[in-house]
């Protein structure tokens, strides 16, 4: 009996040992996921897809884009469900606003990056870069502090930190700074192609136009605190080192493709909602207290009878039901060009771009320009015209407001020569205005731009809460006490009150 199980444990010791050794051999293959990839086999070009449509439709959005964008800077305003109109943003939104930017766009764009540093392809890397400053810039335009530093490591398990702290404001806008420039170096010297990219095609020369027309948006925003003469002329002075937008086919506009869900948010929103209409102050802007109009006004808003007519801003849900009669048909409704299935999402614009250097060249921060404020500020009233001239075109001759034969420098010169001609001594003030007309449809730069500005000078709503005066940010989300208290305290101990009147560090503006 002894000999047989001493055999028995014998055998089967040696069959435990061969299968051991083999096991340990083929341990790695076995107990890989072949549908888990890793870093190296990944596809950026999905994941650029996608960070390129959700973070277009995020700042696009009716909530976040229109209600705590457009409505606040007075382009569009709300005939029910008043409130946000009222600045009394929902924390939904804000809690939904920032998990996108840091969980979903963000994730993917920090994704693409890792990959694209894994496998050397400085392509990928440069768009990461580009995008990944689009996304934090607006996180810190409208919170102030914001985690930056530590963010965005969950894309790396290894290096994942789950309360990650506060950057201060500053020191942002130098790394996304630094990140324009990085990318803006890697696009000259590499010719590796891409594919995914929604929003230029391809092409990455546009892309490296949109890296560099995007640092003079942030240096100019910042250049109450830090002044950017060297760094503005420096792109301005070297088109070749540093190319930027030379006209609306240069534009970071998506282009919706038509159909749910790849249509513009704002006509998803339309189908079951009929709550915005167009501020009263844009429509006294462009029509009322013009003697000669803005046709721009005619893509803005669809015509109430043969005219316009805006609706005031933060009336009660009662006051604006009635208003005139009735709110809901007495005041224009956004146009249909805005609403289309396949109305862009626009991220920048040519126009802008042009206000841009018209500030820059008056505020002397460009040395040796060939070129003066008048001749920016022309071509960005001209480029605004330019952006939507087959419908100023048609909607024009329709309505009866110009002749057949005109083209749309007509259209321009008609409208600059009894108003918005340039004036040297006020060139400032009408560098501003007409940016923050050219800026219809872009709720969340248009705000941050009337912030920085202050013009054009806006009556705070009628209605508004906030202690009547129209918010300079927003409200950390709530989601932020419970996940990361210690770092969110330390944030509003260094920066100020958690509230809608705190402004960040590069808002110097005196707005009452």
């Amino acid at each position: 009996m002894k000999i047989r199980i001493i055999f028995n444990f014998a055998a089967t010791l040696l069959v435990f040992l061969l299968l051991s050794s083999g096991c340990t051999k083929d341990f790695t293959a076995l107990n890989t996921n072949p549908n888990s990839p890793s870093i190296a086999q990944a596809a950026p070009n999905m994941l650029l897809t996608n960070a390129i449509e959700s973070m277009t439709e995020r700042v696009d959005e009716i909530f976040f884009g229109h209600e705590m964008g457009s409505c606040w800077v007075q382009h569009m305003a709300k005939v029910q469900y008043t409130t946000e109109d009222q600045y009394v943003p929902r924390m939904s939104v804000i809690n939904n606003t920032w998990a996108s930017f840091y969980a979903s766009s963000g994730y993917d764009i920090q994704t693409i990056y890792n990959i694209a540093d894994a496998t050397k392809n400085d392509s990928y890397k440069a768009l990461a870069l580009i995008l990944k400053t689009y996304v934090v810039s607006v996180l810190t335009d409208y919170w102030g502090d914001v985690p930056y530093t530590e963010a965005f490591l969950g894309s790396d398990p290894t290096k994942a930190i789950l309360s990650p702290a506060y950057d201060t404001q500053e020191s942002i806008y130098v790394a996304l700074l630094k990140n324009l420039d990085d990318a803006n170096t890697l696009l000259a010297a590499t010719s590796t192609p891409i594919k995914g990219d929604i929003l230029f095609n391809n092409d990455l020369t546009k892309w490296r136009k949109f890296a560099n027309s995007l640092s003079l948006r942030l240096l100019m925003r910042r250049s109450d605190r830090v002044a950017p003469t060297a760094a503005i002329t420096a792109i301005v002075s070297d088109p070749a080192k540093y190319p930027i937008f030379e006209s609306n086919a240069d534009n970071a506009a998506l282009a919706y493709l038509g159909s749910a869900p790849n249509n513009n948010p704002i006509n998803e929103n339309r189908k079951t909602r009929d709550d915005h209409r167009v501020s009263k102050t844009l429509v006294d802007q462009m029509w009322t207290n013009q003697p000669n109009m803005d046709f721009r006004l005619v893509v803005y808003a669809n015509r109430v009878g043969t005219g316009f007519d805006g609706l005031p801003n933060g009336l009660s849900a009662s006051d604006a039901a009635n208003y005139k009669g009735n709110g809901l048909t007495k005041t224009c409704k956004m146009g249909d060009y805005f609403t289309a299935a396949t109305s862009p999402g626009t991220l920048m614009s040519y126009a802008e771009l042009q206000f841009i250097l018209a500030e820059a060249v008056q505020r002397g921060f460009v040395t040796g320009s060939a070129k003066t404020a008048e001749d920016y500020y022309n071509a960005g009233i001209l480029g605004s015209y330019k952006q939507f001239e087959s419908t100023i075109l048609a909607n024009s001759v329709a309505f009866g407001f110009a002749s057949k034969t005109w083209v749309i420098a007509d259209y321009v010169a008609d409208y600059m020569s009894n108003y918005a001609a340039f004036d040297p001594a006020n060139a400032l003030n009408q560098i501003y205005t007409e940016k923050w007309v050219a800026m219809f449809d872009q709720g969340v730069q248009a705000v941050l731009e009337w912030r920085r500005t202050n013009v054009p000078v806006l009556v705070p709503a009628v209605g508004g809460q906030n202690g009547g005066k129209i918010p300079v940010r927003a409200y950390y989300p709530s989601s932020e006490s419970g996940t990361n208290p210690t770092n969110l305290k330390a944030a509003i101990a260094r920066q100020g009150a958690d509230d809608l009147n705190t402004k960040v560090w590069w808002d110097t503006t005196n707005n009452y």
